[in-house]
C-alpha cells in the first residue's frame, strides 16, 4: 500500500472537502460518518464508522428460508424420544 499525500483546505464554517480518490478508496459516501483519533500532538487518525443499521436489517441476515418450526410440537418430540431413550413409560401429552 503506497503513501498518499493529499491536501484539503478548511473552509470558514469548518467544514472540508475530502478528495474523490480518498472518498472511494475509504467507502465514504454523504452521510458518511468520520471519526478522528488524537494519535500524537498535531496528529489525528481518520476512520470512516460503519453504517448503522436497522434492527430489521441486522436480524435479516440471521434468517433461514422456511417456514418457523411449531416450538411447542418440538418440545413434545423431544419429550417423548427422552422418555423413549430413558426407558420410561409413555409420556402423556
Amino acid at each position: 500500500m503506497g503513501d498518499a499525500v493529499t491536501i484539503a483546505k478548511v473552509q470558514a464554517r469548518g467544514q472540508v472537502t475530502v478528495p474523490q480518490d480518498i472518498r472511494e478508496a475509504c467507502g465514504v459516501t454523504p452521510g458518511s460518518k468520520l471519526l478522528f483519533i488524537q494519535t500524537g500532538p498535531e496528529r489525528f487518525e481518520c476512520r470512516v464508522l460503519p453504517k448503522r443499521r436497522s434492527l430489521r436489517e441486522v436480524a435479516a441476515q440471521y434468517t433461514v428460508a422456511g417456514v418457523a418450526p411449531d416450538l411447542d410440537q418440538l418440545r413434545e418430540e423431544m419429550a417423548d424420544d427422552l422418555v423413549r431413550e430413558m426407558g420410561l413409560a409413555e409420556h402423556e401429552s
